[in-house]
């Protein structure tokens, strides 16, 4: 652990990763009713189950893709220069791909080498090809979840050469700037995309949820699970919608080249399996096969009426019902994502989709793939527990739940190494378990809050290994000597932080002029206070005390009123000073205040 002083985190991780127990490997693997434990079996048999789910495109005619660019994409040029910063960049530790390149050679050598590299990448540009170790790939298989002894519950994950994501990097940023020229890319979709993320998704979306439940009426959504989305995707079908995106011309063919030509085999334990081409799909573990993906949905919320989330390639669907056409106009829109799963050659598992309803009034039986939705009371997206009532208590118990059981692992495994690197442990497993998402959940009902804390009161005591001191003050004092501010200010200041962002623009998923109206020509509101006497000012929530405050938007239930926006525009209006030109001293002045 001595590491951890030197700022080398390697040694510390590699020693957790090999305590922990639920990253085994590949299990023994269940095949024709056999166990088979021997590491090449395991090999054929998850390549025969990745090859499975491949798929071939017989359509003679493609559907048609409402977006056409008529304007081509720019021809690419590699200049030596750029191709030298990204060999910089690459990390010396990182395996090597099927063209057993060290990673070393080219980092420590990337002056010497990118004059070289960089016409063999214009070469390839040009020519439309790329070379076979470019199309090769050691398949790494990842577990999901379920029985480790189905091979179906493991995730290939593409292990290829570091020379051709370089290329990638770089065709990645031209695609980029071409699609945000021609406002190609929907913004539905926040999966793979700078200034999108999952906490944008999450934020708009209970928004949106909250301020129905608000206005009483219900609202129904489906959370769709496609059936390896990223294993499926046709090739021609995905080349004729990026035609369509202006991806034409001899990059088109590079990316045909890229697609058609692949090889894989899987690695397990050291043994390889057999090759086998790949004929379907975007390789993952690459660095162009999530755009492409995205590239490949993208027209998906086109087909239908109601409103649709996208984040990669989890879907949800979801609209207000106040009549019997409501529920009926959400069946149809279901119909319609069958009909375009069957057009872009995608399939949806019907058996782990299902129906959610906020504030439940009526009831109705949806149907995908003729099969009727299961209804749950709440269900994970992405990574958040949602519940019928939006109310976050359920998921507060789930991740309070995984937190102590990590802080667990940690006192089995780590009680004996120096405080510091028990401090690491904790903020990097427990903390950050207890904080994904949470100026999203951030609760304010006092039980909910006392839950939380009481884990990192626990998990102080872990580091500085005193069980026995109780004196009052003795925890508080604890907590400041380590530098842990409670989890309820952090999320606050969490909140803080994202409205900024958000109000800099910082944010392309979220416009400031969609949910922040500034308040103009008013006159600055501050609260009176009392001494010797509690009081409870009616005016608080409304406050203003800076020339920069938000209206905060009216709630009629407790849920909306402490959801995203209205708690935290509440809160930023009344700091006292907001005039910080950048995130870290913005960051720096709540700090000050707590």
């Amino acid at each position: 652990m001595e590491g951890l002083s030197e700022n080398n985190t390697k040694p510390f991780w590699r020693y957790i990763k090999a305590k922990k127990t639920d990253n085994l490997g590949v299990s023994p693997l269940l095949s024709k009713g056999k166990l088979h434990s021997e590491s090449k079996s395991k090999a054929e048999i998850l390549l025969n189950q990745f090859s499975s789910v491949f798929t071939k495109s017989t359509a003679d005619t493609m559907p048609p893709v409402k977006i056409n660019i008529k304007e081509s994409i720019t021809p690419i040029q590699i200049e030596a220069k750029g191709v030298e910063i990204l060999l910089s960049r690459i990390k010396q530790h990182k395996a090597t791909g099927p063209d057993n390149i060290p990673n070393l050679v080219l980092n420590k050598c990337a002056a010497s080498l990118s004059p070289g590299i960089a016409l063999v990448f214009q070469k390839s540009l040009d020519s439309g090809k790329l070379p076979k170790d470019w199309t090769d790939a050691n398949v790494s298989p990842i577990f999901k979840k379920g029985d480790r002894h189905a091979a179906s519950n493991y995730r290939p994950v593409s292990l290829t050469s570091v020379l051709s994501k370089t290329l990638e990097h770089i065709v990645c940023h031209a695609m980029h700037k071409h699609f945000e020229d021609h406002k190609v890319l929907t913004n539905i979709n926040h999966g793979f995309r700078s200034g999108y993320s999952c906490e944008t998704q999450l934020t708009i979306t209970i928004d949106e949820l909250a301020k129905n439940l608000d206005k009483g009426l219900q609202t129904d959504f489906a959370i769709l699970d496609f059936s390896k989305a990223f294993d499926t995707v046709p090739h021609d079908k995905l080349l004729h919608k990026l035609d369509a995106y202006g991806i034409r011309g001899p990059l088109h063919t590079w990316i045909k080249s890229f697609l058609c030509e692949r090889h894989m085999r899987v690695i397990v334990e050291g043994e390889a399996s057999s090759e086998t081409t790949v004929d379907s799909g975007v390789p993952q573990g690459t660095v162009l096969g999530p755009l492409l993906f995205l590239c490949h949905i993208n027209d998906l919320p086109d087909r239908v009426t109601s409103s649709v989330r996208l984040f990669a390639d989890d879907c949800l669907l979801y609209r207000p019902v106040q009549t019997k056409d409501d529920h009926q106009a959400l069946q149809d829109d279901l119909h319609q994502l069958e009909l375009w799963a069957s057009d872009w050659g995608m399939r949806f598992n019907a058996s782990k989709c299902y129906i959610l309803s906020i504030n439940n009034k009526t009831s109705y039986f949806y149907e995908l793939n003729k099969t009727i939705l299961k209804q749950v009371d709440n269900n994970p997206y992405p990574g958040l527990l949602i519940s019928k009532d939006l109310k976050w208590a359920s998921h507060i118990d789930k991740i309070n739940k995984r937190a102590s059981s990590t802080l667990g692992f940690l006192k089995r495994n780590v009680s004996r190494c120096p405080e510091k690197c028990r401090r690491t442990a904790y903020i990097s497993l427990v903390r950050s378990t207890l904080e994904y998402g949470c100026s999203v959940w951030d609760p304010h009902q006092s039980n909910d809050i006392d839950k939380l804390e009481r884990t990192q009161r626990r998990a102080a005591r872990f580091i500085t290994k005193d069980y026995k001191s109780r004196e009052p003050g003795s925890m508080t004092k604890m907590l400041v000597d380590l530098d842990l501010p409670t989890l309820e200010s952090r999320r606050k200041e969490n909140r803080l932080c994202f409205l900024y962002k958000i109000s800099r623009g910082l944010v392309p998923a979220i416009p400031p002029s969609d949910y922040l109206i500034p308040i103009v020509n008013k006159r600055k509101i501050k609260a009176k206070t009392f001494e010797n006497c509690e009081t409870k000012n009616i005016v608080k929530r409304h406050q203003n005390l800076h020339e920069n405050c938000f209206v905060v938007p009216d709630s009629g239930t407790k849920v909306y009123e402490h959801s995203f926006f209205p708690r935290t525009i509440s809160d930023w209006n009344q700091l006292e000073d907001i005039s910080s030109s950048s995130l870290e001293s913005f960051r720096r002045h709540l700090q000050c205040r707590n």
